[in-house]
């Protein structure tokens, strides 16, 4: 089952994304947001949900949309 790592590039206002399938194979994602109202874009949904199953992509907006959060609170 593939698994997802989310990192902070607070100072940059991005998230980044690392997906590692199963086969080893990774791909990076970076959603930039906005330090005042924490949206982003999330272009590659579609795509992910094909590859992944909805479950997985939910989890992971999830955790950037925490991640955001986290960093908005923190400034």
């Amino acid at each position: 089952m593939a698994s997802f790592r989310v990192e902070l590039d607070a100072p940059n206002n991005i998230v980044l994304v690392m997906v590692t399938e199963d086969d080893g194979s990774e791909h990076d994602y970076q959603f930039d947001f906005d330090p005042r109202s924490g949206r982003f874009e999330f272009s590659e949904r579609d795509l992910l949900e094909r590859d992944f199953g909805v479950e997985f992509v939910d989890d992971m907006e999830n955790q950037v949309r925490s991640t955001i959060q986290s960093a908005m609170t923190s400034k």
